[in-house]
């Protein structure tokens, strides 16, 4: 049975060795859809998983047939990181971000330099509202994995979060230099930069987003938002008009197609937009009626 026992455990070093040879480890790229990460330890216990079964199994049936059987009760410190890795990605799936928050800490205390540990963490700090925390999870991750376009992506949001436009701005570009090509970033991209009063800019990467996704609403508003920044009037109105067939509540659409059409000498059609806005509850509006609708 010892020899058997010491067979096994002999296996088991070459099966890691030959696992860490042949699968080196590799960082997942995130959707936007927020996916938890597989960490590199789940990935290296998965290739291991049927010898660890097999040794359980003789160690046990030796215990059993051993008449002064001892007990060894558990050291909390000797957790497997898996198991502790896996029940963060549980606790994220049932959306207790907090107690995610908790798993990954703990996991991290043990496997420090696991990138994706950092990237679970950092989305359930995003989405517990926790943005500077967050944002310095994702920082991380970038500085183990350059390469990794989810955890600028989401870097990106959580300064958007934070109002830093332009911090927000570089993370996007770099997202989509290394492949995050999709509507979502450039809408929130353009968004960013009509608040840094880039509008050429924003008007570009706005135009992007809806190529990508003609009912993405928010970079219809942006597109609409930009032109009516660089006066382009008319433009505006057509672009707020697509936003309203998709949101007709949209009170803030309604507010912004009222200017335009107060630039474009139709102050009727505009202050029929102030009210519906102030109607929808966008106060706003009430001081536009007061400036152009007397």
């Amino acid at each position: 049975m010892e020899n058997k026992i010491l067979g096994l455990f002999f296996i088991l070093g070459v099966t890691i060795s030959i696992s860490s040879f042949f699968f080196p480890k590799t960082e997942n790229i995130s959707d936007p859809a927020a996916t938890a990460k597989l960490s590199f330890i789940q990935e290296l216990f998965q290739g291991i998983e049927t010898t660890f079964q097999e040794i359980k199994t003789i160690l046990k049936s030796s215990s059993s047939s051993n008449s002064t059987p001892s007990s060894f009760p558990q050291n909390p410190s000797d957790e497997d990181p898996n198991d502790i890795f896996s029940r963060g990605i549980a606790e994220y799936e049932k959306k207790n971000y907090q107690k995610a928050v908790e798993e990954y800490s703990h996991y991290l205390e043990k496997v420090p330099g696991d990138s994706a540990g950092y990237y679970n963490r950092g989305l359930a700090y995003y989405y517990s509202d926790r943005y500077l925390e967050a944002m310095a999870d994702f920082e991380k991750v970038v500085e183990l994995n350059p390469k990794d376009a989810g955890a600028y992506l989401y870097k990106g949001y959580s300064a958007e979060q934070l109002k830093d436009c332009m911090q927000a701005i570089e993370d996007f570009q770099k997202a989509i230099d290394l492949g995050e090509d999709h509507s979502e970033v450039y809408g929130h991209k353009a968004r960013c930069e009509n608040m840094e009063e880039n509008h050429e800019q924003a008007l570009k990467d706005a135009l992007k987003a809806v190529s990508l996704d003609k009912k993405n609403t928010n970079a219809i508003f942006e597109v609409g938002f930009a032109q009516y920044a660089l006066k382009k009037y008319s433009d505006s109105v057509v672009s707020y008009n697509r936003v309203l067939q998709l949101d007709p509540k949209d009170e803030i659409a309604l507010h912004n197609r009222g200017l335009a059409y107060v630039f474009l000498k139709k102050t009727a059609l505009g202050c029929k937009d102030f009210q519906k806005s102030l109607d929808l509850g966008y106060e706003d509006s009430k001081m536009k009626l007061k400036q152009y609708c007397k």
